[in-house]
């Protein structure tokens, strides 16, 4: 959950709440499948600077992914996340679908 606790010019964003939950599979010795759903709800921004009304929203993606280790201290993972439903309030752009790309390290 990300909380606003100050406010700039009369603009305050909105809460944002985030839920995921994910599944592993282990395809092999260093190939990883992975499947996550995650949800997330924005609150509307306020404030004399905030557009209220075209603000927030309710998501659910569907997020299908793959992980590969190149050895014990590296790991890459890519997911597609597809959105499942989508809310927003008044105009708002949103995406068809997202790319997130990583690379965890252990030092």
């Amino acid at each position: 959950m990300q909380l606003p606790l100050n406010e700039h010019d009369d603009y305050r964003p909105g809460t944002r709440t985030n839920v995921d939950t994910g599944v592993r599979y282990e395809a092999g010795e260093r190939l990883g499948l992975l499947l996550q759903l995650n949800g997330l709800y924005r609150g509307r921004d306020r404030g004399a600077q905030a557009e209220p009304d075209d603000t927030g929203g309710q998501f659910i993606y569907l997020s299908p992914g793959v992980s590969y280790n190149f050895g014990q201290r590296v790991q890459a993972y890519a997911f597609v996340q597809l959105p499942l439903y989508q809310y927003v309030n008044g105009v708002q752009l949103v995406a068809s679908h997202a790319l997130a790309v990583g690379l965890n390290m252990r030092f």
